[in-house]
C-alpha cells in the first residue's frame, strides 16, 4: 500500500505507512470519527492523569486492545512485546512483533 506522510507529503510505503496508519490508530480517541465510531484506541483517556505504573499497564493493554480491532486496520502487526514508559508529560509506547513474516520494532508518543 502506498500512503503519503502526512508531516513531509512524501510518498511512502511498505513498513512506514504501517507506522503511520498504526500511530493515527493509537492515537485518535475511540469514537470520535462519526462515520467509523470504532475506529481509534483507548489510550488518549489516559492523557492528563497522574501516570502510575498502573496506568502505564492499563495503556499496555489498550494499545494491544487496538491492534485486534479490526475496524484499526492495523491487525496485520502481530505484537509480542509493549511496553508503556513515562515521557515528558505523555507516554512512549514501544513495540516489537511480527509484520509480514518479518520482526519489527517502532515507537508511537503520545
Amino acid at each position: 500500500m502506498i500512503g503519503i506522510d502526512r508531516d513531509t507529503g512524501a510518498t511512502v510505503d511498505d513498513w512506514l505507512q504501517f507506522v503511520q496508519r498504526a500511530t493515527h490508530a493509537l492515537t485518535t480517541p475511540l469514537g470520535t470519527r462519526q462515520k467509523r465510531p470504532l475506529y481509534g484506541s483507548l489510550i488518549p483517556t489516559l492523557l492528563g492523569q497522574n501516570l502510575g505504573d498502573d496506568l502505564l499497564i492499563l495503556a499496555q493493554s489498550h494499545a494491544a486492545q487496538a491492534f485486534y480491532n479490526p475496524q484499526n486496520g492495523i491487525d496485520d502487526f502481530l505484537p509480542q512485546v509493549i511496553v508503556a514508559t513515562r515521557q515528558g508529560a505523555g507516554l512512549l509506547l514501544r513495540f516489537a512483533g511480527t509484520w509480514k513474516n518479518r520482526q519489527q520494532t517502532f515507537e508511537v508518543v503520545t
